[in-house]
């Protein structure tokens, strides 16, 4: 999934896992920081912020 942006990524995660997706890319920064993995830290940091940020900016639909 990395080869995309954190934005794409985001917007993959919301799509997948619904209001579960900041969670998933919890996980995820505790798996990089556990693997010392800079980098991997990094990207998942800021898909972590662009899933805030869409939640703040992208109306919700109503079902």
């Amino acid at each position: 999934m990395q080869a995309e942006g954190p934005i794409h990524v985001a917007r993959t995660l919301i799509d997948r896992h619904g209001v579960r997706a900041a969670a998933v890319a919890e996980q995820r920064v505790n798996e990089a920081q556990l693997a010392a993995k800079i980098d991997e830290l990094d990207f998942w940091r800021a898909v972590q912020s662009a899933i805030a940020e869409l939640r703040r900016t992208v109306p919700r639909h109503a079902a």
